[in-house]
């Protein structure tokens, strides 16, 4: 059975990235939207930040929001970068570090920060083996701190959207008893229910939700990348159904400047909540 909302009026999308590890099938029974419940969309991401990644298995990060580096400097056991305000990340927090120039590329990646100072300088440090470099000020470079990709993190919220069309299939096993009601032995019971979405849109391509929709397909499979997931419409906001899934088969349609037209797919996951307001 498909159904098809053209222009997906009256819909509004929303998913958290996580890793498939972090599936539990019993948070869907705590409710759709809001605190406290499946996805908790009271806070957002921002729609400005900037997403990017680095590393991959357990060391891979999911970056969101950069802060600009001023400066930098390592020893043959840390890397240490400086930047003109006060960088809001803790001690433990795994974090991203790209686009630094030469001489000290070698402190790109994914780290974890060992140490921070909340005065003025502001700085991190993280471990790194290498060769010491001497400090110096750097015309390039960010740091963002990586989601949590268990997930808590806040959820983006995919807009742009003109058309979602959801996919349903229920699998049937045939009884061989004969049965009174039915009259016949070959009598199809239920035995499993799977769902898909086919999304298109047009959004901006620095759109922190369509880079982070981007890198979950992309990374579906080599990081193990899914989604939490919640639709609400069409019936004026009174139909809300989420769960898990995985983005996939994306396709670029065109691109008029910074907008990029885009068709992918969303396989769900496990079972499905639907809360009927």
């Amino acid at each position: 059975m498909t159904q098809a909302w053209e222009q997906a009026y009256g819909f509004r999308f929303f998913f958290t990235p996580l890793k498939s590890s972090a599936v539990d099938l019993n948070r869907i029974n705590l409710g759709g939207l809001g605190t406290g419940k499946f996805i908790d969309n009271t806070t957002l991401q921002s729609s400005t930040a900037k997403v990017i990644t680095a590393g991959t298995g357990e060391n891979f990060a999911f970056g969101v929001g950069t802060k600009a580096v001023t400066n930098a400097v390592s020893t043959s056991t840390t890397a240490t970068l400086t930047f003109a305000d006060a960088h809001g990340i803790a001690v433990g927090k795994r974090i991203v570090v790209k686009d630094l120039p030469a001489p000290f590329t070698t402190l790109n990646g994914s780290f974890v920060v060992t140490a921070v100072t909340t005065t003025s300088p502001h700085t991190l440090t993280y471990a790194l083996i290498g060769s010491a470099i001497t400090t110096a000020a750097v015309s390039a470079g960010v740091v963002a701190p990586s989601l949590l990709l268990d997930g808590t993190d806040p959820p983006f919220r995919l807009l742009g959207l003109t058309n979602i069309q959801p996919s349903t299939s229920t699998p049937t096993a045939s009884l061989t008893t004969y049965d009174d009601e039915a009259g016949s032995y070959n009598t199809p019971i239920p035995t499993a229910r799977d769902k898909t979405w086919s999304i298109s849109g047009a959004m901006n391509f620095a759109d922190p939700a369509w880079r982070a929709m981007r890198i979950c397909e992309e990374f579906n499979v080599s990081e193990k990348l899914m989604v939490e997931y919640a639709v609400i419409g069409p019936n004026n906001g009174k139909q809300v159904e989420y769960g898990y899934g995985f983005f996939e088969s994306y396709q670029p349609e065109q691109a008029a400047g910074t907008v990029i037209k885009f068709q992918v797919s969303l396989a769900g996951y496990g079972k499905v909540g639907l809360d009927l307001l």
